[in-house]
């Protein structure tokens, strides 16, 4: 792979996960609002785009971490308000 592809997936994965970011985002909303959400997956997508980020060249890899932050973030917002939520019942 060259210097070309590898600046290109890194682009990818700075998108990825910014639109994952957004969609959890929005999950926080829906529970907010008390809408049940489904979060399968969530896991295995995030432990994905964690080891496509780690595969990249060091330096690629590092101007990640504000997005792949930014994700981490959210989603531990997110663990915190389904720890709030009121359990149905």
């Amino acid at each position: 792979m060259d210097d070309n592809d590898e600046t290109e997936r890194a682009a990818t994965i700075g998108l990825i996960a910014e639109t994952m970011r957004s969609t959890v985002t929005v999950a926080r909303a829906l529970v907010d609002a008390g809408v049940r959400v489904d979060l399968s997956g969530l896991d295995r997508e995030v432990s994905d785009l964690c080891a496509d980020a780690v595969a990249l060249p060091r330096p690629l890899g590092r101007e990640l971490i504000g997005p792949l932050s930014r994700l981490r973030d959210e989603i531990s917002a997110l663990e915190q308000t389904l720890t709030d939520a009121p359990t149905a019942g």
